[in-house]
């Protein structure tokens, strides 16, 4: 099992308590009059100009077996919450589920875990157990054994197909690093918090097996004056032959056959009002959410799956081949455009959108009244 192909798989493994690894910001990150770590929280709980942000969390799962991991979901309502499905296990082998929002803890109901039917019956998108290039199916939801009472915002679900180009937000828990400092030589996130980090959707797929559609969001990690733009520099692909096609340097070996769309992006660094806001995700951040704005509201476009860093391998990095985060990092998210429907025929009567819809007019009036 190599670390190119599990990269964002934290959660997979289960060796043990695993800490986590979360965003990884640009050096000179700035937001909200902040800089560096405290801008990338400031982020995540900037709830005045997000108010779906309150509705991410993270979650521990312990196993009977006395092993454990702690991953990112988000609330779709009062109940139900969204994750990666390598984040979950079957209920005969998880002893424990609790999700941590807004540091108040909500026990899950065990029996409520159901995981998208094409990640869970390998393959495809699991090639001998090991995360291929498709983990275009890698969604989860699970139930609360109790609904929660907070008054929030509940996020709506992205349902176009225009996700290419566009800017988005992604929220993970746990450790954070920048492009220069990988998250293993960071202190210890605890208590545990949310950070955030944007970026721009370089690539976009799209599959469908078994009749059921799913697909990946791509993003690159850019330095403001390094070489390892991966998604727009001329990159030497022996590497990683199954992920990188020259010249397109493009994801490539989708297993069943699908589409890939986007271009190369842009060689600076993503910068909103002046600020660098760029970032990437690592282990750990399995399962957060990545927002789009559709030109009405911040939708939940994307959700972490996995990630590789293919610059290790050429700078040999042999000790954290693919998995320390810096400049030149590649992260993929579960497309939730594609996967919608099998998202709302999982959450039971009212049906996701209506619930959505409700929350979606809720938000406006939280975001009213946060602001007032």
């Amino acid at each position: 099992m190599t670390r190119s192909a599990l990269a964002g798989l934290a959660a997979l493994a289960l060796l043990g308590p695993i800490d986590l690894r979360a965003i990884t910001i640009a050096d000179g990150f700035t937001y909200g009059g902040t800089s560096g770590f405290a801008a990338s929280s400031a982020l995540a709980q900037d709830y005045g100009n997000y108010p779906i942000f309150e509705a991410v969390g993270w979650f521990r799962l312990d196993l009977s077996d006395g092993r454990s991991s702690r991953s990112t979901g988000t609330l779709l309502n009062n109940e139900w919450v969204l994750t990666a499905g390598h984040s979950l296990k079957p209920p005969g082998e998880v002893s424990s589920l609790s999700f941590v929002l807004a540091g108040a803890t909500n026990v899950a109901d065990l029996s409520s875990i159901v995981m998208h039917p094409l990640w869970a019956a390998p393959p495809p998108p699991l090639i001998d157990g090991v995360g291929s290039p498709s983990q275009g199916w890698d969604v989860a939801l699970f139930r609360l054994a109790s609904p929660i009472t907070n008054t929030i915002a509940f996020p709506r679900l992205y349902t176009a197909s225009n996700e290419a180009g566009q800017v988005g937000i992604t929220l993970g828990a746990g450790l954070i690093g920048t492009g220069t400092e990988p998250w293993s030589q960071q202190p210890t996130n605890s208590p545990v918090q949310v950070f955030a980090a944007m970026n721009r959707i370089d690539r976009v797929t799209a599959q469908t097996n078994a009749g059921l559609a799913g697909g990946l969001l791509a993003t690159d990690f850019d330095g403001a004056n390094e070489p390892q733009n991966t998604f727009g520099s001329d990159y030497d692909s022996s590497g990683q032959p199954w992920l990188w096609d020259e010249p397109a340097r493009i994801v490539t070996a989708l297993d069943p056959a699908g589409t890939i769309a986007g271009t190369n992006s842009l060689l600076d660094q993503l910068v909103v009002d002046g600020s660098i806001v760029e970032g990437s995700t690592a282990p750990g951040d399995s399962g957060g959410p990545t927002f789009i704005h559709d030109g009405e509201d911040w939708k939940i476009a994307g959700i972490t799956s996995w990630g590789v860093n293919p610059w290790d391998y050429l700078y040999g990095d042999a000790a954290n081949a693919g998995s320390s985060g810096l400049y030149g990092d590649v992260s993929y998210k579960t497309r939730v455009s594609q996967v919608a429907p099998w998202i709302v025929s999982v959450v039971p009567e009212p049906s996701t959108y209506a619930l959505l819809v409700m929350a979606g007019a809720g938000a406006l009036w939280w975001a009213g009244r946060r602001r007032g």
